[in-house]
């Protein structure tokens, strides 16, 4: 399967915005607000503004012939600014936004949308640049400044985001961090609940599984299993795109 820009935009906002539907413990769902600052409004308005931000990345991708740019990280730190507009409330999905950058400029650069596309992120990574750390700092500080939970933020002098991943640090923002290391596990193995056990129209349904089946991985981190389950929502709709969702 071939996508194009506007492809790429449109799997993004579907999974940002049907993550938090589904009534996963711990999380806001579409009956409880976790909290007053993540509001379920919250979540739709910031996977909408996202989702313009992954267009970018895609035709950047594209006018570069499918080779890896230059710059990639300025469009981290654009989509979070991107997700605070028109709402209140916190940094929401710092985590979703973390973790798909690498994953879909992988997916472009290499023309390939499986789940196996995850195993040559971290090949992606190791070419990335001291400009790319400048702006995933940038990135990181915008989420500091709206959340009470997130930590300091560090500038770690880094040649590339890769060697950044692989510095031991007790951040709490480095919870995400630990997927590159395990060659996203968790995701997979959601990822794999998802394509083992659907059924006409019950995919948030089985998305309550399979956040069950990894939070206790995540150290019962709630929001760290909903972001692993954003991304393998994302993978299931761009690789079943006549799914039926609901």
């Amino acid at each position: 399967m071939n996508y194009n820009s506007l492809d790429i935009m449109h799997y993004v906002i579907l999974a940002s915005i049907l993550e938090p539907i589904p009534e996963k413990k711990g999380c806001t769902t579409r009956k409880n607000d976790w909290q007053n600052k993540s509001k379920l409004e919250y979540f739709l308005i910031s996977g909408v503004n996202i989702g313009r931000v992954f267009h970018e990345l895609a035709e950047r991708i594209k006018h570069n012939n499918y080779k890896q740019p230059d710059l990639i990280y300025d469009l981290a730190y654009k989509a979070q600014k991107e997700s605070l507009k028109n709402r209140k409330g916190g940094k929401i999905n710092f985590g979703i936004i973390e973790l798909m950058i690498p994953i879909v400029t992988t997916q472009l650069i290499e023309q390939k949308y499986d789940i196996s596309i995850l195993d040559k992120v971290e090949k992606m990574l190791q070419n990335t640049t001291k400009e790319d750390v400048k702006y995933h700092y940038q990135f990181r500080k915008i989420a500091k400044d709206v959340s009470k939970q997130f930590p300091n933020t560090t500038i770690y002098d880094t040649p590339n985001l890769y060697e950044y991943y692989k510095i031991d640090k007790s951040e709490l923002e480095n919870d995400v961090h630990k997927e590159y290391i395990t060659k996203f596990e968790r995701i997979k193995q959601a990822y794999y609940i998802l394509e083992t056990t659907y059924k006409d129209g019950d995919l948030l349904d089985i998305s309550i599984n399979a956040y069950n089946t990894i939070l206790k991985d995540c150290n019962n981190y709630s929001g760290l299993a909903a972001d692993y389950i954003c991304v393998a929502l994302y993978f299931y709709l761009i690789n079943h795109p006549d799914v039926i969702i609901i």
